[in-house]
């Protein structure tokens, strides 16, 4: 059997990892072609070193209660390299009128301790008094998809939608509460309330059931990363890879046959069994228009919207005194109306991401209503970020360098009743026969998320 994959970034990375090493496993004759229309591979894993700085310009943590990224770099040989966040200098603040206001102790969405909560000034009494109604609120009935905004305010309140569903939990993707889906993005919440009934109670009882360290070690940190960045597993997965890989190609079309598919690349017809597509799905749309219109309509109606990170290094002596950078970052409701959505201090978060002179930050622009910042120019998204941090964090150093990262429609939105739309898209594949759908448009956008859909990509190509 041969298979095609489509889409160089980790999703069509990890397939084609699994596919050979599963195969070899299995005994049987499968090979592969992996095509990226790039000229690296890696997708939105870019990794760079500069001057003993370590930058990612685009995903830098592996959520640990995820497993399948983790497995990954195991399976890789990168186990050692493991890293987790520091921990013991783990503070989130949220800006609130202009100032840093550091979120309670232990929290997320809901407070797991009582005293950190109920003396933070990050809450007004009324709205403590609205998410503690959590306890009271009978969990919703039905089973169907709602957005994460509806589902925070009717548990826990506006102002814990304003302070926390946007800022934190929307903005990791990049998203509008208000269309983002629950089950697409945060079923755990969903499970949490069916379950126990409130939230608050179910983090309670999953932190009571959390195993106790043993003695002189600390607990398992929730995010790690690796030693030398995130680049490390791109680099050991196409160490690893012994297929037909090929960056700088552009699939021109594909066609369906009677025995399986002509894939049409810079003149050279690739005939193949099968094929999985891992690009965004607006080019996975584009690809199987010829053969599949109905499935071409439902991939390009997801929608993408575009990011930029920027990471700005400096020279520990000139901050000094401008502030501690005691703790992971701070994020921005929108209604501070501020230019970008949040600053992590990466020096404070990671080992060896800089120097031991220097503090590495790193901002994001763009997303859901901002995406107009993304085009501006390099000077100009320094320039603005330099502005918010001297304005938020009193740093007006001159940074020793920047490294700007765009993501033109770099980030799928999973919108309300996404998984539905996703199962509707599988189905269409599958009627088609041969085409897998495979990355961050589908089944979770993290790392981790895109290796699990890779594992189970794999398993239906060798009919597991």
């Amino acid at each position: 059997m041969h298979v095609t994959i489509i889409g160089g970034g980790i999703a069509g990375l990890a397939t084609a990892f699994y596919l050979q090493e599963k195969a070899k496993e299995q005994g049987k004759d499968v090979r592969y072609t992996l095509l990226e229309s790039g000229d690296r591979w890696g997708g939105k894993i870019a990794t760079a070193s500069v001057d003993g700085f370590l930058i990612e310009g685009g995903p830098d943590l592996l959520l640990t209660q995820k497993p399948a990224g983790i497995q990954l770099c195991k399976d890789l040989g990168l186990g050692e390299r493991l890293i987790p966040t520091n921990n013991d200098r783990q503070k989130t603040f949220l800006v609130q009128n202009g100032k840093l206001v550091q979120f309670p102790a232990d929290f997320s969405l809901v407070p797991s301790k009582f005293l950190p909560f109920a003396l933070s000034n990050l809450f007004s009494w009324p709205a403590k008094i609205r998410m503690g109604m959590d306890f009271f609120i009978p969990p919703r009935k039905e089973e169907s998809d709602e957005s994460l905004a509806d589902f925070i305010r009717r548990r826990l309140g506006t102002e814990a939608l304003d302070k926390i569903g946007g800022p934190m939990l929307a903005g990791i993707h990049s998203a509008d509460p208000e269309q983002l889906s629950l089950l697409g993005s945060f079923p755990m919440y969903a499970m949490m309330e069916k379950k126990y009934g409130s939230l608050i109670k179910a983090v309670r009882a999953m932190r009571k059931s959390r195993p106790s360290p043993a003695p002189g070690q600390k607990p398992p940190a929730m995010f790690n990363s690796l030693i030398g960045g995130l680049g490390e597993m791109v680099d050991a997965l196409t160490e690893r890879l012994g297929g037909d890989l090929r960056t700088g190609v552009v699939v021109e079309k594909i066609e369906k046959t009677d025995a399986g598919y002509d894939v049409c690349v810079d003149g050279e017809t690739i005939q193949t069994d099968a094929i999985v597509l891992s690009t965004p799905a607006y080019a996975a749309g584009d690809l199987v228009a010829g053969f599949a219109p109905e499935l071409s309509e439902r991939l390009k109606a997801i929608r993408y919207v575009s990011t930029a990170t920027i990471s700005l290094a400096y020279q520990k002596g000139d901050v000094e005194g401008q502030h501690d950078f005691e703790g992971f970052g701070f994020l921005i409701p929108k209604n501070e109306g501020r230019r970008i959505s949040g600053c992590t201090w990466a020096s404070t978060k990671l080992d060896y991401r800089a120097p031991e002179d220097g503090v590495l930050l790193r901002t994001f622009v763009g997303g859901t209503g901002q995406e107009d910042l993304v085009d501006l120019s390099d000077e100009e998204l320094v320039a603005l970020s330099r502005e918010e941090i001297s304005d938020l964090m009193g740093v007006t150093a001159e940074p020793k360098f920047t490294r700007i990262f765009r993501w033109q429609k770099g980030r799928p939105q999973y919108d309300v009743g996404h998984l539905d739309r996703v199962a509707d898209m599988e189905k269409l594949a599958t009627d088609v026969g041969g085409v897998y759908l495979t990355g961050s448009a589908y089944r979770g956008s993290g790392i981790p998320d895109c290796v699990k859909q890779a594992v189970d990509t794999v398993e239906k190509l060798l009919g597991n």
